[in-house]
């Protein structure tokens, strides 16, 4: 097998800054959203100080393959807390979790502490399901706000922003990622191309690969399938969803974003992974790029591990590269995180609250975390993992055949992205991803007209 190269310099530098922080607390109390001053120190004495014994249910979305290392990092939690119990279950994807933590919130069964994707949130704030996190991340016994472990400054606006000024209802996982530029670096290379940085250059390239080897050049996977023209839309200009909250993508900016992708399409450049022979009408490129049915894409950092070729399987070897994601204006890069977050739900004890928030503040630490990004690729989310010397150690991995090489170029390419844009998220948003995806499938495969499904898309949110 030929080596896997990275196109990119290491620039961690370039990365995310520290994040700062406010100084509000909730004033409300019960078995809501909020807390007393007085009822958090009086919880936070019983848990910490009189190590009160206290059982938390922590329900989680993580994938079996890498269910092994959290689970690592929840029994040194109950090594480090014997008092805390933690009855710790994987629920299936998070889709899947996400529908049984809003079954339950209804008879109040919810576990204690979980991972949701951002566009519920508006949805959990509204009927108070969810507490909000920021007395205990600004506690001065159990708080972040000033520890070295503390997330950098775009995963806590993030956090910051799905409710009111003031107010922090979930916490950055440890379950980052972005997506990233993958290409046929051999191929590249025989023709003196470096990685493009503009969709210009993608264009250009998908041309001569298509007119070359016959098969289009570029494929965008959509295992998210509002995520193409979420980021196209964005650097066209679009602004998706204004600051006030209103749907904004029926515009001059989204029509061209759409028209771009299209025109490549209708030429045979551009292509999409459920008309790739060897991807079987699935949402991701790797399998069809280890074919050569395309020779670059974009897709999840984590994944380039998976688009390596497999000479065992018959597979022709090339060398892969990894770069950031294209830019309409490199001046003014867009690129989104993905990943989930933190929350704690009401129908917890404050005991049990605070429990749950020691486990969080465990599971972002960056000594805790070091085995858990080399096994599994997700991002660093502090500056803290970043400067872990087992890390260092594994962000300088020489070329090899090793998946732990493929995962950290992966995340070299995302560190040269810079600072990373996040999702603003509405209580429709979950009714716009859904008719997003659908809009594009309509106009990309199905082959609608633009301004049309545009209007549709903005019809079905409504």
């Amino acid at each position: 097998m030929r080596k896997t190269v990275v196109s990119v310099p290491v620039a961690l530098s370039l990365f995310l800054l520290a994040a700062c922080s406010g100084n509000q607390t909730s004033e409300s109390s019960g078995a809501t959203a909020s807390v007393t001053p007085k009822a958090l120190e009086a919880a936070v004495q019983s848990v910490l100080n009189d190590k009160k014994k206290v059982e938390i249910s922590f329900w989680t979305g993580t994938g079996a393959a890498n269910l092994p290392a959290l689970q690592k990092m929840v029994d040194a939690f109950q090594a480090q807390y014997p008092n805390i119990k933690v009855d710790f279950s994987n629920q299936g994807a998070v889709g899947e979790l996400t529908t049984k933590l809003t079954q339950n919130i209804v008879s109040k069964s919810t576990p204690t502490l979980s991972n949701i994707d951002a566009t519920t949130f508006p949805e959990y704030i509204s009927s108070q399901a969810i507490v909000d996190l920021m007395p205990y991340y600004q506690h001065k016994d159990i708080g972040l706000a000033n520890s070295s472990n503390n997330p950098f400054s775009s995963y806590m606006d993030e956090v910051k922003s799905y409710g009111p000024s003031g107010t922090m209802y979930g916490f950055p996982t440890n379950k980052k990622s972005s997506d990233v530029l993958i290409y046929n670096k051999t191929y590249f290379d025989s023709k003196g191309w470096q990685a493009p940085k503009t969709w210009d250059e993608v264009v250009n390239y998908a041309k001569s690969i298509k007119e070359e080897t016959g098969q289009p050049g570029f494929s965008f996977d959509n295992a998210y399938g509002d995520a193409p023209f979420k980021l196209l839309s964005q650097q066209w200009g679009s602004p998706y969803i204004k600051a006030d909250g209103t749907i904004d993508i029926d515009n001059d900016a989204s029509r061209s974003a759409l028209a771009f992708y299209k025109q490549n399409m209708d030429k045979g450049y551009f292509t999409m992974p459920a008309l790739l022979p060897a991807t079987g009408g699935k949402k991701y490129s790797s399998n069809a790029f280890m074919k050569k049915e395309t020779y670059m894409f974009i897709g999840a950092s984590a994944g380039v591990q998976f688009a390596v070729p497999k000479p065992a399987a018959g597979q022709q070897g090339f060398e892969v590269g990894v770069a950031p994601v294209p830019q309409k204006d490199p001046t003014q890069p867009v690129s989104f995180s993905k990943g989930e977050d933190y929350v704690i739900f009401s129908n917890a004890t404050e005991e049990q609250r605070v429990a749950a928030w020691l486990l969080i503040a465990f599971l972002t630490d960056a000594k805790q975390n070091t085995d858990w990004l080399i096994s599994t690729g997700n991002l660093p989310i502090s500056q803290a993992m970043l400067d872990e010397p087992a890390y260092k150690q594994f962000l300088a991995s020489k070329p090899s055949s090793d998946p732990a090489y493929y995962r950290a170029i992966g995340v070299h390419a995302v560190l040269a992205t810079g600072k990373l844009s996040f999702n603003k998220v509405i209580p429709l948003s979950n009714k716009l991803a859904q008719a997003v995806g659908e809009m594009w499938e309509a106009d990309m495969i199905g082959g609608g007209d633009i301004n049309q499904q545009l209007k549709t898309a903005v019809t079905k949110v409504k």
